[in-house]
């Protein structure tokens, strides 16, 4: 995770020599705050063991009443921030147990959630950003315009560095958006299909692969 900070300096400068001023906060900065986030994380000293979220699932994936304590610790952190009806998503097709959340109160100026999820076979992690109100951040779609991140929208970057390389997916949705960090871009992907199929074509016309995040 390392080289998620090397995502400061390629997305900020860019957007700085486009000289555009308009509302909203750019998305390369909410890039920045979730990466800063992911980089500090430590794994608790207690065994995991008692609040992995295999083991307690339903086939949604969650079991309600006997949910471990992660994916309980996890639902209320989110209803505190992003309010009722949004849950973390469950991982557990991809070998990715839910071991740990955290609020976050300044995102790039937003409140968020913070994810942590672990393979037990391979040990990546994989983080999920929950941040709300995507409206406010603002970024340059295909064609050069200069837009709030909508509802529908799908951004997937990848970056890099030596022999790392970092997978970032960003999800817009009505009410949040979602910011996935992954050893690399193909994981990163499959957490976004499952937190998010991807759309047919004449479904959507928002879905993009681009850099968008300058």
């Amino acid at each position: 995770m390392v080289a998620a900070s090397v995502l400061f300096g390629i997305y900020g400068p860019r957007m700085q020599q486009r000289g555009v001023r308009v509302a909203g906060t750019p998305l390369a900065d909410l890039i920045k705050a979730v990466s800063r986030s992911a980089a500090s994380y430590s794994p608790p000293r207690a065994e995991r063991g008692e609040n992995r979220d295999d083991g307690a699932t339903e086939a949604d994936g969650f079991a309600k009443a006997g949910a471990s304590g992660s994916v309980r610790t996890a639902i209320k952190d989110m209803v505190e921030v992003l309010g009722p009806g949004v849950e973390p998503p469950s991982l557990l097709a991809l070998e990715l147990a839910l071991v740990g959340s955290a609020i976050e109160r300044n995102l790039a100026g937003a409140g968020g959630v913070r994810l942590v999820y672990e393979s037990d076979r391979s040990g990546d992690r994989v983080f999920v950003f929950e941040v709300r109100d995507a409206m406010q951040f603002t970024h340059f779609d295909t064609l050069g315009r200069y837009l709030p991140l909508l509802s529908g929208t799908r951004i997937e970057e990848e970056l890099e560095l030596g022999p790392t390389r970092l997978g970032l997916v960003i999800l817009g949705f009505d009410d949040r958006v979602t910011v996935i960090i992954a050893i690399d871009v193909e994981t990163a992907v499959e957490v976004a299909d499952t937190i998010r199929p991807v759309l047919r074509p004449e479904e959507s016309s928002v879905e993009s692969t681009g850099s968008e995040l300058s």
